[in-house]
């Protein structure tokens, strides 16, 4: 149980580093066209992140290095690696989470 408990803890922290507020407002400043196409809210999104999950997927996906400001080209190197260690983060606490609840499971008594 206590590794399904770090889990939920190890997930929940990594969801709260996926926020960039900075290269958001760095984005919005100094690229203005990039930051509405990256903002744009999707046809087929029905949940509002407040345009977490798209930047968050836009720097995952390398999407600065297409940015005409130098600023966010340097900057968006930075935000890549927090943003890669928020996925690596969730990850391993999606894995914690199942080995855990299957822990649980088979050696509860």
């Amino acid at each position: 149980m206590a590794i399904f408990v770090l889990g939920c803890f190890t997930f929940l922290i990594g969801v709260a580093m996926m926020r960039n507020q900075q290269m958001d407002m760095l984005l919005k400043s100094q690229d203005h066209k990039m930051w509405l196409s990256v903002m744009q809210p999707q046809p087929s999104g029905y949940v509002n992140s407040f345009g977490v999950i798209p930047l968050f997927t836009w720097m995952l996906s390398h999407g600065y290095e297409m940015s005409s400001s130098d600023a966010v080209k340097t900057f968006g190197q930075k935000a890549a690696q927090r943003a890669q260690w928020a996925k690596s983060i969730m990850l391993a606490g999606i894995v914690l989470l199942v080995v855990g609840f299957f822990a649980a499971l088979f050696y509860a008594r």
